[in-house]
């Protein structure tokens, strides 16, 4: 099941990206089998991802924060799958430890290409879980043709990822606020953006407010929402 935002039709060149995420309330008490995500991040050209993840029933790992004052329903993990993940001899998907997180609680992410390395840091700015804090390093070899002066494209992706046999039961939106990605030049930034519109994929929709250009490269929207599908529009 899966809202997909995806600047992917012209060469976008994504180099940074950044949001504010709110944290959802839980799923419906009835909802028992997932594992549910919801993410903004990139994808290169080739295969791969880079995704800091707010997950549910997912393998959170090890945490910076094990003993909350909070349910421990929401975490926010740091994940980096190579080009070819799955196969033999691939490089194994790392994960970062996880944060725990409450609910109306805001984490900033932030992914950026540092040179010769993908750069990841997610960080809770309110709630229970203030001043928690992760990051990840990733090498270029796990991305096909990943280099420093690479045309290796990558999508700018925010997506509702849910698993499991009651993601029809999905009856909340996920909000990022103060989202941008930054591409490497300027060639048709702002007409890609710009054509950007509200839709759905028949399991989840995606909306848009505040769209705008912070410079040449940059996109800005004020918010970018992951909703459930509308009844009946499957």
């Amino acid at each position: 099941m899966r809202s997909v935002l995806s600047l992917a039709t012209i060469a976008l060149l994504a180099r940074s990206a950044y949001g504010i995420l709110t944290v959802p309330p839980p799923p419906p008490a009835n909802v028992t089998q997932g594992p549910w995500y919801f993410w903004c991040g990139l994808q290169p050209n080739g295969g791969g991802v880079i995704q800091p993840v707010l997950g549910w029933r997912a393998s959170e790992g090890t945490s910076v924060n094990p003993n909350t004052s909070f349910p421990q329903v929401w975490a926010m993990n740091l994940w980096s799958l190579p080009w070819n993940f799955g196969e033999d001899n691939a490089p194994p998907a790392q994960e970062s430890s996880g944060i725990w997180a409450d609910q109306g609680s805001q984490i900033a992410s932030f992914v950026q290409w540092q040179g010769d390395q993908w750069y990841q840091q997610a960080d809770a700015i309110s709630g229970a879980a203030v001043g928690q804090s992760v990051e990840m390093f990733t090498p270029a070899s796990y991305f096909v043709g990943e280099n420093s002066t690479t045309a290796n494209t990558p999508m700018t992706v925010c997506e509702s990822e849910l698993y499991g046999p009651q993601t029809d039961l999905w009856d909340f939106s996920v909000t990022f606020t103060d989202v941008y990605f930054r591409a490497a030049t300027s060639d048709g930034v702002e007409d890609l953006c710009g054509s950007t519109s509200d839709h759905s994929d028949g399991n989840g929709f995606i909306s848009f407010t505040g769209f705008s250009m912070l410079n040449d490269e940059t996109c800005y929207w004020k918010s970018i929402t992951l909703s459930p599908p509308a009844p009946g529009s499957k």
